[in-house]
This record gives structure tokens, C-alpha cells and sequence, in this order.
């Protein structure tokens, strides 16, 4: 039986936008609009260029609606919301996990959130964070920067607890 592990940090607007990014890439529905976006817009480039004339406005609409979908879906739609975020003080305030063999349990002065582990899905691993994905409600989940953890030590026994109980990757 693993020791409760406890880890503290103040998230930020940053952080909040860049969660928000990866969470929207771990999506599927995400990846498959990106697809077909990406494949209409090769479409109508090869239609183009192998025609030789001037786009019609269809065309035009077409080269243009998948890099304006994808800034708006990865930059503008995130940082609006991290910046909401940032007003809201629950949001911003110092948060502490605690992981245990029964789950996790985030504690901040406003109150506390136990997830047991039979509600989470999966712990995604990113470069600079983790977020754990809620079983129950697919848009939701939760994360927890890298820089909260002391030592690295103390971030492989977290990452061990967690994966004695759901799947980590």
C-alpha cells in the first residue's frame, strides 16, 4: 500500500490556457473535425491550382475556414477562457491534492472535491502537465503542472499511485 502523496500550486492564466489546448487535442471529436477540415482544404488547393483560374468565393471561403476553425479552436476560444478563468477567484486560488489508494481529493480554502478512482478515466501526460480525465463526464477534467512536485522522486511515486488505479499515458 503506497503513502498518500500531497501537492500544492496556484494555477494562472497560462496555465489554464494551455490545459485547455492539450485537453482539446486529446479529443476525438477535435481530431476528426481537424481532419476533414484539412482534407476539404486540400481539396479546393488542388482544385485550384489545377484549374489555373481565379477561386470562386466557395473556394475561397474553403482555403480560408480551416485555419481560421483551428486558430479559433487552439488559440482565441482557449485564452478566452483562461482569462475567465483568472476572474473567477475558486479558479486561482492555491489547490492541494492529495492522492491516496481511495482517490484524489483537491482541497483549496473554498471547499474540496473528492474523485474516486472508479470515476476517472485515464491520467494524460503532457511536457508540462498532467490531466486527469473524468470517467462521467467527458468534458471535464483536472490538472496539475509538473512544477508542483518537490522532486522527481516525489512526481515517480505520484505517477505510480495513479497507475495502480487507472490507466497513465
Amino acid at each position: 500500500m503506497s503513502r498518500p502523496i500531497s501537492i500544492s500550486f496556484t494555477p494562472n492564466q497560462r496555465d489554464y490556457s494551455k490545459v485547455l489546448r492539450l485537453f482539446l487535442w486529446q479529443r476525438t471529436l477535435t481530431r476528426v473535425s481537424i481532419g476533414v477540415l484539412a482534407l476539404a482544404f486540400l481539396l479546393i488547393c488542388y482544385m485550384v491550382i489545377t484549374r489555373g483560374t481565379v477561386p470562386t468565393f466557395f473556394e475561397l471561403v474553403w482555403l480560408f475556414l480551416p485555419p481560421l476553425f483551428v486558430a479559433y479552436i487552439f488559440w482565441f476560444q482557449p485564452n478566452r477562457m483562461a482569462r475567465q478563468a483568472v476572474l473567477n477567484e475558486q479558479l486561482v486560488t492555491e489547490a492541494t491534492w492529495q492522492v491516496s489508494e481511495g482517490g484524489v481529493v483537491i482541497s483549496s480554502h473554498f471547499g474540496s472535491t473528492e474523485m474516486e478512482w472508479n470515476n476517472l478515466s485515464k491520467l494524460v501526460i503532457t511536457k508540462e502537465y498532467y490531466l486527469l480525465l473524468s470517467k462521467i463526464n467527458k468534458n471535464a477534467f483536472r490538472f496539475l503542472p509538473l512544477r508542483a512536485f518537490s522532486s522527481p522522486q516525489e512526481k515517480e511515486e505520484f505517477l505510480q499511485l495513479v497507475s495502480n488505479h487507472i490507466p497513465v499515458g
